[in-house]
């Protein structure tokens, strides 16, 4: 990808702008984005090709693991011949003499193995954010050339349906059918995301709201989760009638229980889950403060790429 490409926004041709205001407001949010999703893109694409090296750095490895399990405490080198070539070839591998040698090597192999298991949520979000951008980049080329004939309501939409995350139109420049139905209908109180499996998972954004969520818009079927023993955000899992929460779906649901939580910078954490029917607010309880009977406890080990991938795909409220 061409950092370059996303930055040549078509720009109006002088003595061609169009009377409405809104035409240079969304124009600038769709450069804004670009650019965003431009840096996100790039970043993504040196997680890949770190992945790449390590990959690399993991097979080269496997020629010293049998030098690693007899060289001595305090070693600071290891040398052994690569034949890979038909002809042996002195290679060495550095390592730090305050570790142990073959500690350093299985090191190599683990950094490989969780760049693999990342790779494909990598691939995910690259994918995503070219998709994004090609749409982002048509718009923007209608906004240059076709001028007052464009309905820039329904290029609008079509910006936050690409990307909802990073196209922000401002105030002044919003549509004025965006700012009544905006006034008319308030953030919900939750906020929502997607599971690897198409689960959809709900997220209150407070106490209030908790239970709002809770009582109000989970059904006694959902599956519901909280970070154990923590203050924190409740989470539904949504399930159709008769369907049962996927492992997929739970170890999602749970990550963002975590995180919605006082325990989000802890790498394990308890959460507690149970369908919504066996919740109930003890009478006269603060607000988010619920008791769960039937709870089940799982302990979760937190995957930064789970994470992203979730927080990344989060839908407009």
């Amino acid at each position: 990808m061409d950092p370059g490409d996303a930055r040549r926004v078509p720009e109006a041709r002088p003595g061609e702008q169009p009377a409405d205001p809104r035409h240079d407001a969304l124009r600038r949010a769709i450069a804004k984005a670009i650019a965003k999703i431009e840096r996100r893109a790039t970043a993504v694409e040196g997680d890949l090709a770190e992945g790449e090296r390590a990959a690399a750095a993991s097979e080269r490895a496997r020629l010293f693991v049998a030098e690693a399990a007899r060289a001595p405490r305090g070693a600071t080198r290891l040398v052994v011949d690569d034949w890979s070539t038909g002809t042996a070839q002195k290679i060495e591998m550095a390592v730090d003499p305050a570790k142990g040698a073959k500690d350093q090597v299985e090191a190599v192999f683990r950094r490989a193995r969780r760049m693999k298991d990342g790779r494909a949520v990598a691939q995910a979000r690259l994918a995503q954010a070219t998709k994004a951008l090609g749409t982002l980049r048509a718009i923007a080329t209608a906004l240059a050339t076709l001028g007052a004939e464009l309905d820039l309501a329904a290029l609008e939409a079509q910006a936050t349906a690409a990307a909802p995350r990073d196209f922000k139109l401002s105030a002044a420049g919003a549509a004025a059918p965006a700012r009544r139905r905006a006034a008319q209908e308030p953030a919900p109180p939750f906020r929502s995301f997607t599971s690897a499996d198409g689960a959809p998972i709900l997220v209150g954004r407070g106490a209030a709201h908790n239970d709002t969520l809770t009582f109000r818009v989970a059904r006694p079927r959902d599956l519901w989760l909280h970070a154990k023993g923590r203050p924190g955000a409740h989470v539904v899992v949504r399930l159709a009638k008769g369907r049962t929460c996927t492992s997929e779906a739970l170890v999602d649901a749970a990550h963002l229980a975590a995180h919605f939580s006082d325990a989000r910078d802890e790498t394990l954490v308890e959460i507690q889950y149970v369908q919504r029917r066996y919740v109930r607010k003890p009478r006269g309880s603060a607000p988010g403060a619920v008791v769960a009977d039937r709870e089940k406890v799982i302990v979760l080990r937190k995957q930064d790429a789970v994470l992203r991938r979730l927080l990344d795909g989060e839908r407009g409220g």
